[in-house]
């Protein structure tokens, strides 16, 4: 319950620093900095250290990219058939067909499994969220950018992987798993990675009244007033959008990997229950903050982006608790999925 306590707090009190405009308004560009380059690499570094990497761990790695199929198929038919813009269908791709599975993955999954479900959230998010906004998802918005914008190259894609922070302290952590290091050391990266919940939802929360004003004429407005006349062309886009992620792409990992590994005759382990479930609440998150401000940034629909977040975030503390309580107190649902 008190997790639950912590990211009711931190996300009011995002919501009204905001509104009362006692930080500066791009502060949160800032606290997200920090929680990409600090937070988030030192939270990393112990759970992957000596987390168990059996013959699953690729698998459940792969459901972000399989997720990101789905919604990239499922965007582009809805998108030639109702004529969205490319750079729509690409922004709902990079936000809708990924999941926020470290900023609101790891509060949620810790307060549902708690912190032994940790290391299998740090494996989804880096080998298999991260990689695919950084690949194919990085393809495809640097596709769209070259038709609006001037070329880039091509090797900004990888500069953009190997040197972002998260990555560069997944390969560490996986690197330094044979190598003995202090306690005290530990305990303190521990520690530092342990801001990462707070100020996460506190930057969430930060953004959200920027999604339901049009705030063009403020500095690095988040909300441009121009694009309020096509409204109808944002509200339809976002709508798809959070009934995929929210509730199709769910239930399409939920057959797809549950029928892999119902009819698979691996060695599951005995966590793979708990692992499976995870896996499943993981592809319910809400759209992802990072794809989001990737595509608002790259100017592909920069207002249908925010509000992706802005809305997908407040319901899916609705929808994943609803597939919480199916995922543990309906049965029937597990007896083909779960081998029960």
């Amino acid at each position: 319950m008190s997790n639950f306590i912590v990211i009711g707090l931190c996300f009011l009190f995002g919501i009204l620093i905001r509104s009362k405009g006692k930080f500066p308004a791009d502060s949160h560009k800032v606290i997200n900095s920090f929680i990409i380059s600090v937070s988030l690499p030192c939270m990393e570094f112990g759970p992957l250290r000596h987390a168990s990497l059996d013959g699953n761990f690729l698998t459940f790695a792969a459901m972000p990219w399989v997720l990101f199929g789905f919604g990239f198929l499922f965007f582009s038919f809805f998108g030639k058939l109702l004529d969205w813009k490319e750079s729509t269908i690409v922004c709902l791709c990079l936000s809708a067909g990924l999941g926020n599975t470290s900023f609101l993955g790891i509060p949620l999954i810790e307060s549902y499994y708690s912190k032994e479900g940790l290391p299998t959230v740090l494996i989804i998010d880096q080998l298999g969220t991260f990689l695919t906004l950084a690949i194919p998802g990085t393809y495809l918005g640097t596709k769209v950018r070259h038709a609006l914008q001037s070329p880039e190259t091509k090797s900004s894609l990888w500069k953009t992987l190997f040197t972002f922070p998260p990555f560069i302290a997944l390969l560490v952590s996986l690197a330094s798993r044979p190598i003995s290091v202090p306690p005290e050391l530990e305990s303190a990266i521990s520690k530092i990675g342990d801001t990462l919940i707070p100020l996460a939802l506190f930057s969430v929360g930060y953004q959200l009244p920027g999604t339901i004003r049009i705030n063009s004429e403020e500095p690095n407005a988040e909300n441009p007033k121009r694009e309020s006349d096509d409204s109808f062309r944002i509200r339809v886009p976002l709508l798809f959008g959070l009934i995929f992620k929210l509730i199709i792409g769910p239930i399409l990992v939920w057959l797809c990997f549950g029928t892999f590994f119902h009819y698979s005759e691996k060695n599951i382990g005995e966590n793979f229950l708990r692992n499976f479930k995870i896996l499943i609440m993981e592809s319910a998150m809400a759209p992802m903050i990072t794809g989001s401000l990737l595509a608002a940034e790259w100017g592909l629909s920069p207002r249908l982006a925010v509000s992706l977040v802005g809305i997908g975030i407040p319901l899916s503390f609705l929808t994943t608790l609803g597939l919480y309580y199916l995922l543990e107190n309906l049965a029937w649902t597990g007896t083909i999925f779960f081998g029960q």
